[in-house]
């Protein structure tokens, strides 16, 4: 793995998150072959279907549009220490409005059951943390027991049921 080019890289235990910026991302989004050899990963994350690789492409524009914010809202890919493969991603969805945003993530499920995703979670909060982050929100579909451990494991506390459960912790 090419920690060189990982900016702004958070390091866990077993694993590495790297954002998405401008230029990688247009890497992933136009060459995977060539991000893959760059940054000396493998690309092992959620799957590439026409929506999440739709969602990429805007999120390239976004970045763009707003660089100063840009960890608030790109991705963080997950990659395991133990082999580079790319497992997943984690990111807030918006930058904090009176120092609340909300987290969302996923992951191959090949690799869960592992504790990656509650290893990345916290991580995350504790990036967030510091960065000035109060409160993170985040929902599961009522059926997804497991990123609902997930959150409990974080400290998320059941906050209301929608369409969806939201959930949320407090940082401070």
């Amino acid at each position: 793995m090419n920690k060189a080019l990982m900016v702004d890289l958070i390091e866990t235990e077993r694993l590495i998150l790297f954002p998405y910026t401008k230029e990688n991302l247009h890497l992933f989004n136009t060459d995977l072959a060539a991000f893959e050899k760059a940054y000396d990963v493998v690309y092992r994350g959620e799957e590439l279907d026409h929506l999440l690789t739709g969602f990429l492409i805007k999120l390239e524009q976004e970045i763009a549009d707003d660089p100063d914010h840009y960890l608030f809202f790109t991705e963080f890919l997950l990659v395991l220490k133990e082999n580079s493969h790319i497992i997943g991603s984690i990111d807030y969805k918006y930058v904090p409005k009176d120092g609340v945003t909300e987290v969302g993530y996923g992951l191959n499920p090949a690799y869960s059951g592992h504790g990656y995703m509650t290893e990345a979670l916290k991580a995350f909060l504790d990036f967030g943390k510091a960065s000035g982050v109060k409160t993170v929100l985040a929902d599961t579909l009522k059926d997804n027991v497991r990123s609902q451990n997930v959150l409990k494991k974080c400290g998320f506390q059941f906050l209301k049921e929608e369409e969806n459960l939201w959930w949320e912790r407090k940082l401070d």
